[in-house]
């Protein structure tokens, strides 16, 4: 993907408001994801000399928000708010306070649009006096702004490699094993004779079991049984690390039927996948969020339809599900793979 470093504007539409726009060469739903999920904002708001250290999001209307960057020099800025109204992946309307100066609360509305692949953030900004807004602009936001869009737009130019990939899987799926209710890991899943504290046991079985050929260690403790949430995370964190160290991920192996590949290639083709179909059997024994990544879910769509009649033969998928003409491709997955969507 390209970059568009530098390139946000800023307006003054009236004299109580500021508007921000920046384009990113990016699917809308992956620059929703970096602008609501902790763990990828952690990783590009703020500049980089002041970097975000702590987040917190309730993403809901009336769930509050507070940010916290650290400069190098350790002083901390940090900015509150309430949400307002969320329409994923499409607005969020929420108030914002600069905790140093508490008495000018803005009202923000974010909105996101995309045209052939190109996503465009707008920010409009309503102080309630032109003495706030001109304050907010005298502040240097301008170029902290511009900053931090840069390492945002850096962030989604490697969406699309195997370490990225596997990371926003992982993470959903790690949000998901956080959120199972303590009563609900004995519930079934889609999987026939499973219940959902098997689903993240079997992913804990078989990948290691192939991916461990290659030499990397996976941590035995604690078990599924013991404490889902810890085993998985640390699982995902083993596979992360391999991914992201290129001598590792760069190793060949025998991976079984699909022969030789670099560790990179066979955690992609073939965990990041199965993660992502089996956090949609989680999410659907435990009556959490079933949304998957969208981007992710068309990409897999398109790859396996071709494979129909070997996957079958495989004997790891049932007979696909009926849907409407119409479906969208999350529910054309997961009908494809064997599921019963609705």
């Amino acid at each position: 993907m390209a970059t568009r470093h530098g390139s946000a504007t800023v307006s003054l539409p009236s004299d109580t408001e500021i508007l921000i726009t920046r384009s990113f060469d990016a699917p809308r739903t992956l620059v929703w994801d970096a602008l609501t999920t902790p763990r990828h904002l952690l990783r590009w708001w703020g500049p980089d000399y002041h970097p975000l250290v702590a987040c917190e999001l309730d993403l809901r209307p009336g769930g509050a928000w507070r940010y916290v960057s650290r400069g190098i020099d350790g002083d901390e800025l940090a900015w509150r708010g309430v949400y307002c109204e969320i329409v994923v992946p499409e607005r969020i309307v929420s108030t914002e306070v600069f905790e140093g100066f508490p008495d000018a609360e803005s009202l923000n509305t974010v909105t996101l649009t995309e045209n052939e692949g190109v996503t465009t953030l707008r920010t409009l900004v309503r102080h309630a006096s032109k003495e706030f807004r001109d304050g907010h602009v005298s502040s240097g936001m301008e170029g902290g702004m511009q900053l931090t869009f840069n390492r945002l737009d850096d962030l989604m130019a490697i969406a699309d490699t195997p370490a990225e990939r596997f990371r926003r899987v992982a993470g959903r799926f790690g949000d998901r094993v956080e959120q199972v209710p303590s009563d609900a890991w004995a519930e079934p899943a889609p999987c026939d004779g499973w219940t959902a504290r098997d689903v993240v046991r079997h992913l804990l079985d078989w990948v290691p079991n192939v991916i461990g050929r290659s030499g990397i260690v996976f941590p035995s403790s604690p078990s599924v049984d013991e404490d889902p949430v810890a085993a998985w995370a640390g699982f995902a964190e083993t596979l992360q690390r391999a991914l992201e160290d290129r001598e590792v991920a760069a190793i060949t192996f025998d991976a079984g039927p699909p022969g030789h590949l670099s560790v990179a290639a066979a955690i992609d083709m073939l965990v990041t996948g199965d993660v992502l179909i089996h956090t949609w059997d989680l999410a659907r024994a435990t009556g959490l969020d079933e949304r998957l990544d969208e981007g992710l879910v068309s990409a897999m769509l398109a790859g396996i339809q071709p494979l129909d009649d070997l996957l079958r033969q495989s004997g790891h998928y049932g007979p696909k599900a009926e849907v409407p003409l119409d479906a969208d491709d999350q529910t054309r997955l997961i009908a494809f793979v064997g599921r019963t969507p609705s």
